[in-house]
């Protein structure tokens, strides 16, 4: 079967005569620590909020120069404390002593890092992140209306009180924007503590809600500046704002520390494992498919229960299935490099990495509320290459809000440009994400090179009924109808995107069945995918992604392809 193919021609960009500096991250700077306390596990969510603003007081202070001592805060999944050891190592910091929250308050009380407190109240839904905003600008500790005796006994002053009905997020905003740092704004429910102290020690505006207001804030940022943290609701309500205003959600709710884990020396860490065109059997004559997992610019959950987990990076069956995992690697190796190299510490063999988009926002749509969306565009690409570089990663994916629309071929072209050693790069849209159905667009690059951007055929997804969508058992069925209907010179290449939370149950007579998503006795991940690579005919050989880009540019581009691949063989 002929997959539509498009043909993207290159764009004429005028380029003026000023001169950019070029980024290497987009995240705050953080000065190293040459010790790192830490702090006990907090007991409950009042004296969470009260340790994350001690270790955001302490990096603020660090920043400043006023002291030389981070705060971590024990807790959240085991991975934590891998990179809490390579921390340590990675800056030649010491491992200080151990406090409770209040010892530490007392502790940074009388080094001048604590001024004082500001008040909240954890019954009114925006005190806590109007307090988070005034904590970071008054050095003040945040103290929950339950903890004030304490906080008076050790001798606290008050310096704000955020427990006013009265007092909302726009009207402590226009009281303090200038005050402000516009470089990045932090999206905190306030039910969680989590990265309260990276508002904190960077002095930014916190907010949660999805409404005018956050129009407003988007438009307040600067550009190309993190988003922290999550929004509620709709995944697209809350990323449209973001990506119109050319700023790159982190999808970081519930990591934790990264106020220390962001402090960035640009250690030399290794690469992850790389794919070899050269052993490719190009005489085969079988069609080939991947399968690649969703959700990886999802940084919180490769902090956390990803690296680990046997359903997903921990997987046994990764190398049998040549598994493609969607990765943030370009944020986390600007605010994670102790997740980045536990992350290529552990790479199974034949796992393929793809850098997904660089974090979450639809390319489409990036900027268009700006006049330079391009300009933004393209130096946004520029930073996003220097840390594939880095990583040693070689695909890249785009998460579309129309695959098709002018301004998915315009993002299409400018990393095409802008991304080097670059084997290709895979397309979903948001909704469904093989709205593709296979297409591959075609864009060159600097050298004229020609790179496939692959659309998904297919996505494994539990309990619902769409066209090649379903459990592994239905996706082996496409496969295999797809296969047969295959013509003999044009054989079938294509991916399947892979749901990573939707469940799955074997039934007795080997088909996969939808299982509900909370019912944690089902299986997720790869393992399911394992059961729906046993259904797929013989005649279909299950392959990386980066086998799947190559084996696309040798059938479209064959003189070319060659050239390169003898190029990489000479070069081994």
């Amino acid at each position: 079967m002929k997959s539509k193919r498009y043909f993207i021609l290159p764009f004429v960009f005028l380029f003026s005569t000023h001169i950019y500096a070029q980024r290497v991250t987009w995240w705050s700077e953080q000065t190293p620590p040459k010790t790192i306390a830490v702090c006990k596990r907090p007991k409950g969510i009042y004296e969470m909020n009260l340790a994350q603003s001690l270790a955001g007081l302490a990096v603020q202070a660090l920043n400043e120069g006023l002291d030389t001592e981070g705060v971590w805060i024990n807790g959240g999944a085991s991975d934590y404390c891998i990179y809490f050891k390579t921390l340590l190592q990675r800056l030649n910091a010491i491992k200080g002593n151990e406090y409770d929250v209040w010892e530490f308050v007392q502790k940074l009380g009388k080094k001048g890092v604590v001024k004082g407190y500001v008040l909240y109240d954890y019954s009114i839904s925006p005190s806590v992140n109007i307090a988070t905003v005034q904590a970071g600008l008054r050095k003040g500790v945040l103290v929950d209306i339950t903890q004030e005796k304490k906080a008076k006994r050790l001798g606290l002053a008050k310096l704000f009180d955020a427990t006013i009905p009265e007092l909302t997020d726009s009207l402590n905003f226009e009281a303090v924007k200038e005050q402000l740092n516009n470089n990045l704004i932090v999206l905190i429910d306030p039910a969680n503590g989590n990265n309260r102290d990276y508002a904190i020690a960077h002095k930014s505006m916190v907010y949660y809600g999805v409404d005018s207001f956050l129009n407003y804030l988007m438009g307040w940022v600067k550009p190309l500046s993190p988003v922290i943290g999550w929004n509620r609701g709709p995944e697209f309500e809350h990323i449209a704002p973001c990506t119109r205003y050319g700023l790159i959600n982190t999808a970081s709710d519930w990591c934790l520390n990264l106020s220390l884990l962001a402090c960035n020396l640009n250690t030399s860490i290794g690469t992850f494992k790389q794919f070899d065109p050269t052993a490719i059997d190009w005489k085969s004559d079988k069609n080939y498919h991947a399968f690649v997992m969703s959700d990886g610019d999802n940084m919180q959950w490769t902090f956390g229960n990803f690296i680990h987990n046997p359903n997903y990076w921990a997987n046994p069956y990764n190398a049998e299935l040549s598994m493609g995992f969607t990765t943030c690697a370009v944020n986390i190796s600007m605010a994670g490099n102790d997740a980045l190299q536990e992350l290529i510490r552990t790479q199974q063999p034949q796992v393929s990495v793809v850098e997904y988009g660089g974090g979450y926002y639809y390319p489409d749509l990036f900027a268009e509320k700006l006049p330079n969306r391009k300009e933004l565009l393209r130096d946004f690409a520029r930073t996003v290459n220097i840390h594939m570089k880095k990583a040693g990663v070689h695909v890249f994916a785009f998460i579309c809000r129309n695959l098709y629309s002018k301004g998915a071929m315009e993002a299409y072209q400018i990393f095409a440009e802008e991304l080097e050693d670059l084997t290709g790069m895979i397309a979903v849209q948001y909704a469904p994400y093989n709205g593709g159905n296979g297409d591959v667009f075609w864009v060159k690059n600097r050298e004229g090179i020609e790179i496939p951007v692959l659309t998904a055929k297919n996505m494994v997804w539990a309990n619902l009924s769409l066209e090649r969508s379903g459990s592994p058992s239905v996706i082996a069925d496409c496969i295999n109808k797809v296969a047969t209907t295959a013509e003999e010179d044009e054989r079938s290449l294509g991916w399947t995107i892979v749901h990573a939370w939707s469940r799955f149950d074997r039934g007795e007579d080997g088909q996969i069945l939808d299982a509900p998503q909370n019912n944690p006795a089902s299986a997720r991940g790869v393992t399911p995918l394992k059961w729906g690579k046993d259904l797929i005919n013989t005649d279909t050989e299950v392959v990386s992604i980066e086998e799947v880009l190559w084996r696309i540019r040798m059938r479209h581009n064959p003189e070319q392809t060659k050239k390169i691949v003898e190029n990489i063989k000479s070069c081994k």
